[in-house]
């Protein structure tokens, strides 16, 4: 009988039943939906239940957000991250950039500086959990396509190296049912997480899907979701398309 697959909850119950049991741990998962669907909400959730529940510490490497910002944004949803970072179990990398111009030149426009750091913190603080927050500006230092895909691997390679169990944050269009970003980055990864904003009369409809999770069986419908001030709450059992909202 073949051996079922460690998971890593992220924390969110009802997509951690959407998932049977989590994220397949070690390895790389890509999140991915348009702006304001919460995606980094749904990050926090992962690295926070991580250090709270498993004992595994974690980083988040942002290119957009300030520490202070996301703490307390965090804090609103009762994750508080920077008390974690003062016990050591929490790192953040990185903070914005005021162009991409700016950032290449800080990295001389090679994307294996901002791995060798990584890779570095990993190994310094013991992580298990990382997110990285967004891979579209990564992307965006990559002369096409090809690099492109070849700057993904190197990361998701290396994380899972390192033994980590990752999420790769990817910002898609408005409006679209689009996996990523450039249409290449679920090819990289062993699984795929979609959230989605669906318009409905005057207002949006939160969905969430799992596409694809190499090594695991998962629920394959789109499910509701909220943003509540508890964080990102999952009702695995309403469907986006069959089943009333709820108001």
């Amino acid at each position: 009988m073949k051996k079922s697959s460690k998971k890593s909850p992220t924390g969110i119950k009802g997509l951690d039943k959407m998932l049977m049991g989590g994220v397949v741990s070690g390895r790389n998962t890509l999140v991915s939906g348009p702006c304001g669907s919460g995606k980094s909400t749904f990050a926090a959730h992962f690295l926070h239940s991580g250090i709270k529940d498993h004992g595994e510490k974690g980083m988040y490497v942002t290119l957009e957000e300030t520490k202070e910002k996301f703490y307390n944004d965090m804090a609103e949803f009762g994750m508080d991250l920077k008390a974690a970072e003062k016990k050591g179990d929490f790192v953040l990398v990185g903070g914005p950039i005021a162009s991409l111009h700016g950032y290449m030149e800080k990295v001389n426009a090679n994307v294996k500086n901002l791995i060798e750091e990584i890779e570095e913190v990993v190994k310094e603080k013991g992580v298990k959990r990382v997110v990285i927050d967004s891979i579209n500006l990564l992307s965006m230092l990559s002369k096409d396509d090809d690099e492109n895909r070849k700057t993904l691997a190197m990361i998701a390679n290396s994380l899972s190296a390192l033994g980590c169990t990752s999420l790769l944050i990817s910002e898609t269009k408005e409006g679209s049912m689009d996996l990523s970003r450039y249409g290449m980055e679920e090819f990289v990864v062993d699984g795929v997480i979609v959230l989605y904003l669906i318009r409905e009369g005057s207002k949006f409809i939160s969905g969430v899907t799992v596409r694809k999770m190499r090594g695991s069986n998962h629920d394959k419908e789109i499910r509701y979701y909220q943003i509540t001030n508890k964080g990102i709450v999952v009702y695995p059992q309403e469907s986006v398309f069959t089943n009333k909202m709820m108001e």
